[in-house]
């Protein structure tokens, strides 16, 4: 039994690690913010949690200190925030970044027993517009702040690496969707929405996005954190696989049993920023011995029949457009 600890453990896909991990006989630990939304690990018997801000050094070290944990899942996030005209999206953005980054790192490379290996998840995002499929070698062009702040800390961590006692490994996400997950994104989104009869748009229905179920991601980070490989590594996980949202937004239609109507597309003029958003995982494969093995339409079976039930949605009367805050187009 390893001694796991997950930052972002409340959240989508750390709530799904820290349940494989719990299947797997591991003692788990998950940092949960004050405040945030604890639904998903409600039923999770038995992981240990440290309720506190990650940007509380006191609180880390001595969270390092009780959990002991051989291998550390960062995978806390801030979701994108919108941009505003005096920039302070990205200055506040990249300041929480760094400083809960470099608070973690600090915290436990002087811990009493530093882990064995950290694993911290990046995002396809912060290729940006680079051609695609992105290969871990590709010098990144990010289209957003957001994209920014994560390539500067993925290139900060491998400064820092040659300084620290364990390896840092980043794994770069797809777009990772599956039980669960807000409706803040595209996916449970528009699955609700299906399910609901209500209306809703894609704004750039050609745009091509690389989806990764959720039990592969948590799968490829669990392959990650068991490989013996060098700091500072980048692997990619994904499908390598980009469907057009047109087609996702229509296998989604077609599981949830809608009009095809109650969709709208918008048009094709690449105003995402990125047309092709896609990983080449050879890496992977070669490095980890890991691929996704979920199709997407399999995928999106499961998300739906889980939508359906946890809702207790069902078709209703159509309603007029809407676009939450997000655009809903699949970009990160």
């Amino acid at each position: 039994m390893a001694r796991i600890l997950i930052t972002g453990g409340g959240g989508f896909v750390g709530s799904h690690v820290a349940g494989a991990c719990l299947a797997a006989g591991h003692q788990v630990h998950l940092i949960i913010r004050p405040g945030s939304d604890d639904t998903r690990i409600q039923g999770l018997h038995g992981v240990i949690r440290h309720n506190f801000d990650l940007q509380s050094e006191i609180a880390l070290k001595d969270c390092l200190s009780d959990a002991e944990p051989e291998c550390i899942f960062h995978l806390a996030a801030r979701p994108r925030r919108p941009e505003a005209s005096d920039l302070s999206d990205a200055r506040d953005g990249l300041r929480e970044q760094m400083q809960v980054l470099t608070g973690l790192l600090s915290a436990a490379a002087t811990a009493s027993r530093p882990p064995r290996i950290m694993v911290r998840t990046g995002s396809l995002a912060e290729y940006g517009s680079a051609p695609a499929p992105f290969h871990e070698d590709t010098r990144e062009v990010p289209v957003n702040a957001y994209g920014a702040e994560l390539v500067a800390a993925t290139h900060l961590l491998g400064a820092l690496q040659r300084r620290l006692p364990f390896p840092v490994v980043t794994a770069r996400l797809a777009l990772v969707y599956g039980a669960a997950q807000s409706t803040e994104y595209l996916l449970p989104w528009l699955v609700t929405r299906c399910l609901a009869g209500e209306t809703s748009m894609v704004r750039h229905p050609e745009d091509r996005r690389d989806l990764i179920y959720i039990d592969d991601a948590v799968d490829g980070l669990l392959h990650l954190a068991e490989a013996q490989l060098p700091g500072g590594t980048i692997i990619n996980i994904g499908t390598g696989i980009a469907p057009t949202m047109r087609d996702v937004a229509r296998l989604i239609i077609a599981e949830a049993g809608a009009d095809p109507t109650l969709v709208e597309y918008g048009p094709a003029d690449g105003s995402s920023g990125i047309p092709d958003f896609r990983a080449a995982t050879a890496l992977a494969r070669n490095l980890l011995g890991w691929s996704a093995s979920t199709q997407l339409a399999q995928g999106l079976v499961r998300t739906v029949a889980w939508y359906r039930v946890h809702t207790g949605l069902q078709e209703a009367q159509s309603k007029s457009p809407v676009t939450p805050r997000w655009e809903r187009t699949g970009a990160p």
